[in-house]
C-alpha cells in the first residue's frame, strides 16, 4: 500500500481511536444502524411467541431483528426477575434493532449521543436472530435442525448491546442459527441489598443477579421458540467475549441455567464472582465494599438528590428508613437521577458488582471451587480461550504509560516498561481465566479446548505503531471469529492490504473451529476438515491452540501453562519492579482487587511480601 494512502486510512481511523485511547471523546460517530430494510415473506415464521417476518441478509441469511423475550423491565419490575410476554405478540416486521439497555453513551451504544449523557431505554429485553436462508415450508425441522448460537455481548457489564454484532457470516457459513441479545447492565443489571432481599416475593427478584436473569429468560425463550427458526433447542451453544465471556462462566455456574445450553465458548472472560461484603458494603466498614457498593450507590444517589447534604448524613437516612420506603425511593428515580451518582472511567465504561453469589442464581462458593465436580456446575463441552495481549488496549489510555502527542497521538513512553507491565496482566488473564479452571475442568470432563489468539499484524506507519501500542489486544478477535471485518464492532485503522490474506485465512479458520464446535462439542479440524487439530486440554501434554497467521508460525498446538503460582514467582525474582509499593500495587490489582478470580488472593501473602511487607498500602487503593 502506498504510503498516502496508509497516512489517509490512519487518519481516518483516529475517530475511531479517539473512542479508545484519548479522554475528550465528545460528540464520536457510534455504530449506530441506518440500514432501511424491506420485510421477506418468505422468512415468515410462526412461533409461540408470535408471528415475525424478517429480511435478506448478506451471506445467503434471512435476520429477525428487535424480537422481544421479556416484559420491559420498568416501574415496579425495575430490580425484579425478568417477567415473561403473557400474550401473543401482534404480527411483527421485525427489520430494526430493539432499543440498547441502559448505558453512559459511547461508540458501542450502537445510538447517537454525546459523552455523559446516558443512552438506551429500561425498555431492551430483545434480540436478534439470523438463519441460513429458507422459505417458510423449507424451514428444517427434527434431525435436520441447526445448531443455535447465542451471543452475549461485552463491555464490562455496563456498556454495549447485541445490536452491534451482525451473525450472518458466521451463520450463513457454518450452517448455525444466531441469537444475540440485550441484557440490563450495571447498577440496573446487578444489585444486591437487604432492602431488595426484605421486599421480595422470590428468590430470584432478592438475588440481585437481574442481568444474569436476562439470559437465562433469553434462553428459555431459544427452547421454546428458535425451530420455528430452523434451530435445534437441544443443541445451544452460548459464547461471549470480555464481560460477555465472563457471563457464560456465570451460566455454566448457574443452577438457574441447568438445562438450557449444551456447549459454552469464553473469549477473554473472568469466573469473578463477587462476594456479598463487596457487593453491598460501605468502603469504609470493616470488610470493605467496592465503592459503587450498593450502599455507596444508593447513598450517591440520595446525596445528589439533595435528600441528603453529605455522605454520613445519608448513611444516617439509609437506616432510618423502612426497606420499602428505601427501594421505592430508588424505583421511582429516572434513570438520569440513578446516574448522576455514577462516574464514568471513559469510554461510557464504570466499575460496579455483577455477578453476586447471592446462593440461588450463583453459588456462594467460586466457580473454581464448584469445577471440580460437575454435579456442581453446568459441565458442557467447553472453549476457554484469551488474546495474548489483553492488556495493551488498556494501557494505551494510561498516561503512566502512554503520553499523546498534540493531544491525539499515542505514544508509548517506555516500550520495555509499558511491555512488562502488560506481559503481567496479560498472563494474569489466561493463567486465571483459562488456565487454572482447565486444569480443574480437565480432571473430570475430557471436552475442555483452550485458545491463545496471537495476531498482531496491524499496520506500522509515521504515526503510530499498531503492533507494538496494541499488540494482539484485547477484544481483537471478536472480528475474526464473526467474519466481519467491515461491519458490527469492524476497527478499520488495523487493516490494510498487507495483512488482508493473512487476516481472511485466519477468520475463516477460527470460524469454522467454532462451528465445528456448535455442530458436535469439538472444534477438530474445522468444519470443513482442512484446518490444525484441535485436540482438548492435556494437563500432561499439549493445552491450547495458538491462532496466528503463517507468517507468525500459524495455527499450532502448545504446551505453554500460566499459573497464579508461576505468576507470583515471577514477582518475586523480577528486578524490574522498581520499589515495595509497585510490588504491593501489582500484587494488588492481579490478584485481590481484580476483574478476576479473587481466589488466588492472600492477604497474609500480601502482608508478608517482599522485603518490606504491604501492611502500609490499602490493597484496594490501587486501582480505586
Amino acid at each position: 500500500m502506498k504510503k498516502a494512502l496508509v497516512i489517509v486510512i490512519v487518519i481516518i481511523g483516529l475517530v475511531f481511536i479517539g473512542s479508545l485511547f484519548f479522554e475528550d471523546t465528545r460528540q464520536l460517530p457510534s455504530m449506530v444502524d441506518t440500514t432501511e430494510r424491506t420485510a421477506e415473506p418468505s422468512s415468515t415464521r410462526n412461533s409461540p411467541a408470535g408471528t415475525f417476518t424478517g429480511f435478506a441478509d448478506r451471506y445467503n441469511t434471512q435476520a429477525w431483528l428487535g424480537i422481544p423475550f421479556a416484559q420491559a423491565p420498568i416501574g415496579d419490575l425495575r430490580w425484579r426477575a425478568p417477567r415473561a410476554i403473557t400474550t401473543t405478540a401482534q404480527p411483527l416486521e421485525a427489520l430494526s434493532y430493539g432499543s440498547p439497555c441502559i448505558q453512559y453513551w459511547g461508540p458501542l451504544s450502537g445510538l447517537t449521543g454525546t459523552e455523559g449523557e446516558v443512552a438506551g431505554d429500561e425498555d431492551c429485553l430483545f434480540l436478534n436472530i439470523w438463519a441460513p436462508t429458507s422459505d417458510a415450508q423449507s424451514v428444517a425441522q427434527g434431525d435436520q435442525r441447526l445448531p443455535v448460537m447465542v451471543w452475549i455481548h461485552g463491555g464490562g457489564n455496563t456498556i454495549g448491546t447485541a445490536n452491534t454484532y451482525q451473525g450472518h457470516h458466521l451463520a450463513g457459513s457454518q450452517e448455525v442459527v444466531f441469537v444475540a441479545l440485550n441484557y440490563r447492565m450495571g447498577v440496573l443489571g446487578w444489585l444486591g441489598h437487604e432492602a431488595i432481599r426484605n421486599t421480595s416475593e422470590t428468590l430470584e427478584d432478592a438475588s440481585g443477579n437481574y442481568g444474569t436473569l436476562d439470559m437465562i429468560a433469553a434462553l428459555k425463550w431459544v427452547q421454546k421458540n428458535i425451530s420455528a427458526f430452523g434451530g435445534d433447542p437441544d443443541n445451544v451453544t452460548i459464547f461471549g467475549e470480555s464481560a460477555g465471556g465472563r457471563d457464560t462462566y456465570s451460566l455454566i455456574g448457574s443452577p438457574r441455567a441447568a438445562g438450557l445450553f449444551h456447549k459454552a465458548i469464553v473469549q477473554s472472560g473472568s469466573n469473578g464472582t463477587t462476594i456479598k461484603s463487596r457487593a453491598e458494603n460501605y468502603r469504609d466498614d470493616t470488610e470493605p465494599g467496592a465503592s459503587l457498593s450498593s450502599n455507596e450507590f444508593i447513598n450517591g444517589v440520595l446525596v445528589r438528590q439533595n435528600r441528603a447534604e453529605n455522605r454520613e448524613e445519608a448513611k444516617t437516612l439509609i437506616n432510618s428508613m423502612s426497606d420499602e420506603e428505601l427501594i421505592g425511593f430508588m424505583r421511582d428515580q429516572s434513570v438520569e437521577q440513578l446516574f448522576s451518582a455514577i462516574e464514568t472511567a471513559g469510554f461510557g465504561m464504570y466499575s460496579s458488582p455483577q455477578n453476586l453469589r447471592d446462593g440461588h442464581v450463583l453459588p456462594l462458593e467460586s466457580l473454581l471451587e464448584r469445577f471440580d465436580d460437575p454435579a456442581k456446575y453446568n459441565a458442557v463441552p467447553m472453549i476457554l480461550g484469551t488474546n495474548r495481549d489483553e492488556a495493551k488496549v488498556f494501557l494505551a489510555q494510561d498516561p503512566r504509560f502512554v503520553s499523546q502527542w498534540f493531544g491525539v497521538i499515542p505514544r508509548i513512553d517506555d516500550q520495555a516498561v509499558y511491555d512488562h507491565h502488560a506481559a503481567y496482566l496479560s498472563d494474569q488473564w489466561k493463567a486465571l481465566s483459562v488456565d487454572e479452571a482447565a486444569l480443574i475442568l480437565s480432571e473430570t470432563q475430557d471436552d475442555v479446548y483452550a485458545y491463545r489468539f496471537d495476531w498482531d499484524e496491524s499496520p506500522v506507519n509515521w504515526m503510530i505503531n499498531f503492533p507494538a501500542l496494541l499488540g494482539a489486544g484485547h477484544g481483537l478477535e471478536i472480528s475474526y471469529v464473526f467474519g466481519d471485518f467491515v461491519g458490527g464492532i469492524s476497527i478499520p485503522y488495523l487493516l490494510s492490504e498487507e495483512n488482508e490474506p493473512g487476516r481472511l485465512a485466519l477468520s475463516d479458520a477460527m470460524m469454522n473451529y467454532w462451528g465445528e464446535f456448535a455442530h458436535n462439542g469439538k472444534p477438530g479440524q474445522g468444519r470443513d476438515g482442512k484446518q490444525a487439530a484441535w485436540t482438548p486440554w492435556n494437563n500432561d501434554g499439549d493445552k491450547m491452540i495458538v491462532f496466528d497467521t503463517e507468517a507468525d508460525g500459524g495455527i499450532r498446538m502448545s504446551d505453554l501453562l500460566l499459573t497464579a503460582e508461576s505468576i507470583k514467582q515471577r514477582m518475586t525474582n523480577d528486578a524490574m519492579i522498581a520499589n515495595q509499593e509497585d510490588l504491593c500495587g501489582l500484587y494488588a490489582t492481579l490478584f485481590i482487587d481484580t476483574y478476576q478470580t479473587t481466589e488466588f488472593g492472600d492477604l497474609d501473602e500480601y502482608q508478608n511480601l517482599g522485603r518490606d511487607g504491604c501492611s502500609a498500602y490499602d490493597p484496594y487503593g490501587f486501582t480505586e
